[in-house]
């Protein structure tokens, strides 16, 4: 009887063992340049000192960094994969992972401009009356201004393709080739950002943009769990992978369509 007893016990401390060694995944080490508020996967975490770090468990493969500087002038968004390290992250091996978070040179660089200026945004008014701009240099009509709110890249797709702008119903998502069309680095239009950051914005047509903004064109990984889609962001004047298509944060539906159809 007794032998019958241990039997279940023997199988369920195995059980937990298993279990507690996949979910010690790996350590993530957290630094930054100053403090800062921030988020792991969307989870708010407890503010980041300069100069102090954190040590936080994670499973291994993608996760999502999203941080701001305590008086919200400066913001960082950090996508990155503990199985697939990249310049922007070192992994020391044996489960130890480090991220490191800079917003300092970016602070000093948004309080200039903001001491050189107030943030500048298209008026109300003017974005009603002509809610629509027409590139002359190849015929793409954009609506004025993005969709406003964070947007994952279905819901920015579904959001275009229910538009109803102008009097046009075939409003579409732009391929990341339209998108990189209206780009401009002569241009400087000031914009607000999340958290209030102020940023040049480099984008023809005095569009109102409040975020990246989503393409068409999808990753390299068709099918898979982490399937991505481009975006483009008008600060930095480059393309980038979101990560995956679930993600929402800061990003944005700015709509094309082809003129004259």
């Amino acid at each position: 009887m007794k032998n019958i007893c241990i039997l279940p016990l023997l199988f369920l401390d195995l059980c937990l063992s298993t279990f507690a060694g996949a979910q010690a995944g790996t350590t993530l080490f957290v630094t930054t340049d100053m403090d800062c508020n921030w988020k792991l996967d969307g989870q708010p975490m407890d503010p980041l000192k300069a100069g102090d770090h954190k040590v936080v468990p994670v499973t291994p493969g993608e996760h999502l960094i999203q941080a701001a500087s305590t008086d919200g002038v400066a913001t960082n968004r950090i996508p990155f994969n503990t199985t697939k390290p990249t310049k922007f992250d070192v992994d020391y091996g044996q489960g130890k992972f480090w991220v490191s978070i800079e917003l300092q040179s970016q602070h000093d660089r948004q309080l200039k401009m903001q001491q050189a200026a107030p943030a500048k945004e298209p008026a109300d008014a003017e974005v009603a009356l002509h809610p629509t701009w027409t590139d002359p240099a190849t015929g793409l009509m954009w609506t004025r201004k993005d969709n406003g709110s964070n947007v994952d890249w279905n819901q920015a797709s579904e959001y275009c393709s229910r538009l109803q702008l102008a009097d046009y119903k075939d409003w579409r998502l732009p391929t990341l080739e339209e998108l990189q069309g209206i780009d401009d680095p002569s241009v400087n239009l000031e914009g607000v950002y999340d958290f209030g950051a102020v940023h040049n914005i480099h984008v023809k047509g005095n569009l109102k943009l409040t975020g990246w903004q989503w393409s068409s064109a999808q990753g390299d990984a068709p099918g898979k769990p982490w399937q991505g889609a481009w975006e483009f962001d008008f600060v930095g004047e480059k393309p980038g992978n979101s990560g995956f298509l679930g993600f929402s944060y800061n990003m944005r539906a700015l709509c094309v369509r082809r003129s004259g159809e």
